[in-house]
Protein backbone atom coordinates (compact mmCIF):
# COMPACT_ATOMS: atom_id res chain seq x y z
CA UNK A 1 0.00 0.00 0.00
CA UNK A 2 2.94 2.42 1.06
CA UNK A 3 4.57 1.70 -2.27
CA UNK A 4 1.23 2.04 -4.13
CA UNK A 5 0.90 5.64 -2.72
CA UNK A 6 4.39 6.33 -2.89
CA UNK A 7 3.88 5.65 -6.88
CA UNK A 8 1.27 7.78 -6.76
CA UNK A 9 2.66 10.52 -5.59
CA UNK A 10 5.68 10.39 -7.96
CA UNK A 11 2.89 10.28 -10.99
CA UNK A 12 1.50 13.49 -9.11
CA UNK A 13 4.74 15.42 -9.17
CA UNK A 14 5.30 14.07 -12.72
CA UNK A 15 1.94 15.90 -13.90
CA UNK A 16 2.45 19.47 -11.87
CA UNK A 17 5.98 19.70 -12.88
CA UNK A 18 4.91 19.03 -17.09
CA UNK A 19 2.03 21.31 -16.28
CA UNK A 20 4.18 24.12 -15.06
CA UNK A 21 6.77 23.37 -17.43
CA UNK A 22 4.03 23.73 -20.09
CA UNK A 23 3.10 26.80 -18.67
CA UNK A 24 6.24 28.33 -18.28
CA UNK A 25 7.15 28.03 -22.19
CA UNK A 26 3.94 29.21 -23.40
CA UNK A 27 4.67 32.47 -21.39
CA UNK A 28 7.90 32.50 -22.93
CA UNK A 29 6.31 32.06 -26.02
CA UNK A 30 4.49 34.95 -25.80
CA UNK A 31 7.68 36.61 -24.48
CA UNK A 32 9.66 36.11 -27.11
CA UNK A 33 6.57 36.83 -29.74
CA UNK A 34 6.12 40.20 -28.71
CA UNK A 35 9.61 40.99 -28.98
CA UNK A 36 11.04 42.71 -31.53
CA UNK A 37 13.64 40.87 -32.18
CA UNK A 38 15.47 42.40 -35.21
CA UNK A 39 15.54 46.20 -36.58
CA UNK A 40 14.19 44.57 -40.01
CA UNK A 41 11.15 43.53 -37.43
CA UNK A 42 11.09 47.16 -36.15
CA UNK A 43 10.56 48.13 -39.69
CA UNK A 44 7.59 45.36 -40.33
CA UNK A 45 5.72 46.60 -36.58
CA UNK A 46 6.55 50.36 -37.53
CA UNK A 47 4.90 49.79 -40.89
CA UNK A 48 2.03 47.03 -40.07
CA UNK A 49 2.63 44.80 -41.59
CA UNK A 50 3.56 42.57 -38.63
CA UNK A 51 1.50 43.26 -34.83
CA UNK A 52 2.22 42.94 -31.32
CA UNK A 53 0.49 39.63 -30.36
CA UNK A 54 -1.43 41.19 -28.20
CA UNK A 55 -3.33 43.59 -30.40
CA UNK A 56 -6.54 41.70 -32.87
CA UNK A 57 -6.10 42.85 -36.33
CA UNK A 58 -9.80 43.33 -36.56
CA UNK A 59 -9.57 45.85 -33.43
CA UNK A 60 -10.67 49.25 -35.18
CA UNK A 61 -7.54 51.04 -33.18
CA UNK A 62 -5.00 48.32 -34.79
CA UNK A 63 -3.32 50.73 -36.46
CA UNK A 64 -2.47 53.34 -33.23
CA UNK A 65 -2.20 50.46 -30.46
CA UNK A 66 0.28 48.88 -32.75
CA UNK A 67 2.61 51.96 -33.15
CA UNK A 68 2.30 52.21 -29.16
CA UNK A 69 3.80 49.00 -28.98
CA UNK A 70 7.08 49.99 -30.50
CA UNK A 71 7.53 53.28 -28.04
CA UNK A 72 9.21 51.95 -24.65
CA UNK A 73 6.33 52.66 -22.51
CA UNK A 74 8.61 53.46 -19.98
CA UNK A 75 9.44 56.96 -20.91
CA UNK A 76 5.62 57.76 -20.27
CA UNK A 77 4.45 58.58 -16.52
CA UNK A 78 0.54 58.21 -17.22
CA UNK A 79 -1.74 59.68 -20.14
CA UNK A 80 -1.58 62.95 -18.66
CA UNK A 81 2.06 63.25 -18.82
CA UNK A 82 3.03 66.16 -21.58
CA UNK A 83 5.34 63.28 -23.49
CA UNK A 84 2.53 61.15 -23.86
CA UNK A 85 0.25 63.82 -25.40
CA UNK A 86 2.74 64.31 -28.19
CA UNK A 87 2.99 60.59 -29.04
CA UNK A 88 -0.41 60.78 -29.59
CA UNK A 89 0.37 63.43 -32.14
CA UNK A 90 3.66 61.51 -33.51
CA UNK A 91 1.05 58.64 -34.50
CA UNK A 92 -1.83 60.48 -35.92
CA UNK A 93 0.88 62.39 -38.21
CA UNK A 94 2.44 58.90 -39.20
CA UNK A 95 -1.82 57.63 -39.79
CA UNK A 96 -2.56 61.01 -41.59
CA UNK A 97 0.21 60.95 -43.99
CA UNK A 98 0.78 57.04 -44.13
CA UNK A 99 4.20 57.31 -43.53
CA UNK A 100 6.61 54.17 -43.53
CA UNK A 101 10.03 53.34 -43.44
CA UNK A 102 12.35 51.16 -45.70
CA UNK A 103 16.16 49.72 -45.43
CA UNK A 104 16.81 51.92 -48.61
CA UNK A 105 15.70 54.76 -47.61
CA UNK A 106 18.54 57.68 -46.79
CA UNK A 107 17.16 59.34 -44.08
CA UNK A 108 17.29 56.83 -41.13
CA UNK A 109 21.00 56.21 -39.86
CA UNK A 110 23.04 54.21 -37.22
CA UNK A 111 25.03 56.01 -34.48
CA UNK A 112 27.43 53.69 -32.88
CA UNK A 113 29.52 54.66 -30.00
CA UNK A 114 32.85 52.73 -30.42
CA UNK A 115 35.34 52.22 -27.52
CA UNK A 116 38.79 51.04 -28.55
CA UNK A 117 42.46 52.27 -28.19
CA UNK A 118 44.95 54.95 -29.78
CA UNK A 119 48.22 54.55 -29.93
CA UNK A 120 47.58 51.89 -26.69
CA UNK A 121 45.37 54.66 -24.76
CA UNK A 122 41.68 53.61 -24.39
CA UNK A 123 39.30 56.23 -26.29
CA UNK A 124 35.70 56.55 -27.25
CA UNK A 125 34.41 58.15 -30.16
CA UNK A 126 31.27 58.20 -32.57
CA UNK A 127 30.93 56.40 -36.37
CA UNK A 128 27.46 57.55 -38.22
CA UNK A 129 26.62 54.80 -40.57
CA UNK A 130 24.59 54.85 -43.83
CA UNK A 131 22.78 52.57 -46.26
CA UNK A 132 24.56 52.37 -50.03
CA UNK A 133 23.59 51.59 -52.51
CA UNK A 134 25.40 49.33 -54.91
CA UNK A 135 23.30 48.21 -57.85
CA UNK A 136 20.00 46.94 -58.39
CA UNK A 137 18.61 46.04 -54.98
CA UNK A 138 21.57 45.83 -53.29
CA UNK A 139 22.64 47.66 -50.64
CA UNK A 140 25.81 47.96 -48.19
CA UNK A 141 26.84 49.65 -45.01
CA UNK A 142 29.12 52.62 -44.75
CA UNK A 143 30.99 55.01 -42.12
CA UNK A 144 29.52 58.67 -43.19
CA UNK A 145 31.12 60.22 -40.42
CA UNK A 146 33.31 59.73 -37.54
CA UNK A 147 33.43 62.15 -34.58
CA UNK A 148 35.27 62.09 -30.79
CA UNK A 149 37.95 64.32 -29.48
CA UNK A 150 40.73 61.93 -30.93
CA UNK A 151 39.83 62.92 -34.00
CA UNK A 152 39.79 66.96 -33.53
CA UNK A 153 43.53 67.75 -33.27
CA UNK A 154 43.73 70.36 -30.62
CA UNK A 155 47.30 71.56 -30.36
CA UNK A 156 48.65 71.31 -26.61
CA UNK A 157 50.24 75.14 -27.18
CA UNK A 158 48.62 78.47 -28.72
CA UNK A 159 50.75 81.24 -30.50
CA UNK A 160 50.62 84.41 -32.45
CA UNK A 161 54.10 83.81 -33.59
CA UNK A 162 54.88 83.63 -37.34
CA UNK A 163 55.85 80.07 -38.31
CA UNK A 164 56.65 79.88 -41.85
CA UNK A 165 58.21 83.03 -42.75
CA UNK A 166 57.28 85.42 -45.46
CA UNK A 167 60.48 84.66 -47.25
CA UNK A 168 60.56 81.20 -46.76
CA UNK A 169 60.00 80.32 -50.47
CA UNK A 170 63.16 81.52 -50.69
CA UNK A 171 64.68 78.36 -48.67
CA UNK A 172 62.89 75.86 -50.27
CA UNK A 173 60.59 75.88 -47.49
CA UNK A 174 63.00 74.56 -45.02
CA UNK A 175 60.84 75.07 -41.93
CA UNK A 176 58.72 72.45 -43.30
CA UNK A 177 60.54 70.43 -41.15
CA UNK A 178 59.56 71.83 -37.52
CA UNK A 179 55.91 70.62 -38.39
CA UNK A 180 57.22 66.99 -37.80
CA UNK A 181 59.95 67.84 -34.86
CA UNK A 182 57.30 69.72 -33.00
CA UNK A 183 54.18 67.19 -33.58
CA UNK A 184 51.33 68.52 -32.25
CA UNK A 185 52.57 71.72 -29.91
CA UNK A 186 51.63 74.09 -32.26
CA UNK A 187 50.18 72.10 -35.47
CA UNK A 188 47.50 74.92 -36.19
CA UNK A 189 49.83 77.50 -36.48
CA UNK A 190 50.85 76.27 -39.81
CA UNK A 191 47.14 75.96 -41.49
CA UNK A 192 45.38 78.52 -43.12
CA UNK A 193 42.69 80.71 -41.05
CA UNK A 194 39.59 78.89 -40.50
CA UNK A 195 40.43 75.33 -42.13
CA UNK A 196 37.44 73.05 -41.37
CA UNK A 197 39.50 70.09 -39.82
CA UNK A 198 37.40 66.43 -41.29
CA UNK A 199 37.59 64.36 -38.14
CA UNK A 200 37.09 61.76 -40.51
CA UNK A 201 39.81 62.19 -42.38
CA UNK A 202 41.95 62.00 -39.34
CA UNK A 203 39.52 58.56 -38.44
CA UNK A 204 40.86 56.72 -41.35
CA UNK A 205 44.33 58.46 -41.07
CA UNK A 206 44.71 56.91 -38.27
CA UNK A 207 42.86 53.34 -39.16
CA UNK A 208 45.10 53.19 -42.31
CA UNK A 209 48.40 54.04 -39.86
CA UNK A 210 47.81 51.08 -37.78
CA UNK A 211 47.23 53.65 -34.80
CA UNK A 212 43.31 53.18 -33.82
CA UNK A 213 42.03 50.08 -32.97
CA UNK A 214 38.00 49.34 -32.26
CA UNK A 215 37.65 46.74 -29.54
CA UNK A 216 33.86 47.01 -29.81
CA UNK A 217 30.34 48.82 -29.89
CA UNK A 218 29.55 49.83 -26.58
CA UNK A 219 26.39 51.57 -27.32
CA UNK A 220 24.18 51.46 -30.70
CA UNK A 221 21.31 53.43 -31.85
CA UNK A 222 19.36 54.38 -35.18
CA UNK A 223 17.82 57.62 -36.14
CA UNK A 224 15.28 58.02 -38.12
CA UNK A 225 14.00 61.71 -39.77
CA UNK A 226 11.02 59.88 -41.90
CA UNK A 227 8.27 61.14 -40.12
CA UNK A 228 7.63 64.94 -40.82
CA UNK A 229 8.29 67.57 -37.73
CA UNK A 230 9.78 64.53 -35.88
CA UNK A 231 12.55 62.55 -35.40
CA UNK A 232 12.70 59.24 -33.58
CA UNK A 233 15.35 56.96 -32.32
CA UNK A 234 15.61 53.44 -31.31
CA UNK A 235 17.81 51.01 -28.79
CA UNK A 236 17.68 47.25 -27.87
CA UNK A 237 15.90 47.02 -24.80
CA UNK A 238 16.69 44.01 -22.52
CA UNK A 239 13.59 43.00 -20.02
CA UNK A 240 10.89 40.16 -19.62
CA UNK A 241 7.41 42.20 -20.82
CA UNK A 242 5.74 41.88 -23.64
CA UNK A 243 7.07 45.90 -24.59
CA UNK A 244 10.94 44.90 -25.11
CA UNK A 245 13.28 44.66 -28.16
CA UNK A 246 14.15 47.34 -30.50
CA UNK A 247 11.80 50.15 -29.53
CA UNK A 248 11.54 53.94 -29.91
CA UNK A 249 13.46 54.81 -27.08
CA UNK A 250 13.15 59.11 -27.98
CA UNK A 251 11.73 61.12 -30.40
CA UNK A 252 11.72 64.92 -30.41
CA UNK A 253 10.24 67.67 -32.67
CA UNK A 254 12.75 68.54 -35.09
CA UNK A 255 12.24 71.44 -38.26
CA UNK A 256 12.45 69.96 -41.43
CA UNK A 257 15.27 72.61 -42.32
CA UNK A 258 17.48 71.10 -39.14
CA UNK A 259 17.07 67.54 -40.65
CA UNK A 260 18.48 68.56 -43.86
CA UNK A 261 21.05 70.82 -42.48
CA UNK A 262 22.10 67.21 -40.69
CA UNK A 263 22.00 65.33 -43.68
CA UNK A 264 24.05 67.59 -45.61
CA UNK A 265 26.48 67.23 -43.03
CA UNK A 266 26.19 63.44 -43.20
CA UNK A 267 25.99 62.91 -46.86
CA UNK A 268 27.41 66.02 -48.52
CA UNK A 269 30.50 67.49 -46.21
CA UNK A 270 29.32 70.01 -45.30
CA UNK A 271 29.85 71.47 -41.94
CA UNK A 272 27.61 70.71 -39.25
CA UNK A 273 25.91 73.85 -38.02
CA UNK A 274 25.83 74.30 -33.94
Amino acid sequence: MKRYFLCLALVSLFFVANAQKVITNDLNAELYDSRIKLVDEFFDRFNGKEGHPDISRKDKDYRKKNLMFVFNGRMFKSKEDAKFKELQNFINTVIEKNISINYSDTTWFAKAVCHGKLKGKEVDFTLFLNVEHRKEDMYKWVIAKAEGDVFKLRPSLKSEKIMLMPDDHETNFMSLHRITTEKDDLISCYIQKNYPLDETSVFLSDVYNGLLDIDYVKDLQFIFYQVPNYVFRIKFIERETNNTGWLITNFDKVSEDEKEDFLDYLYNNKQKKK
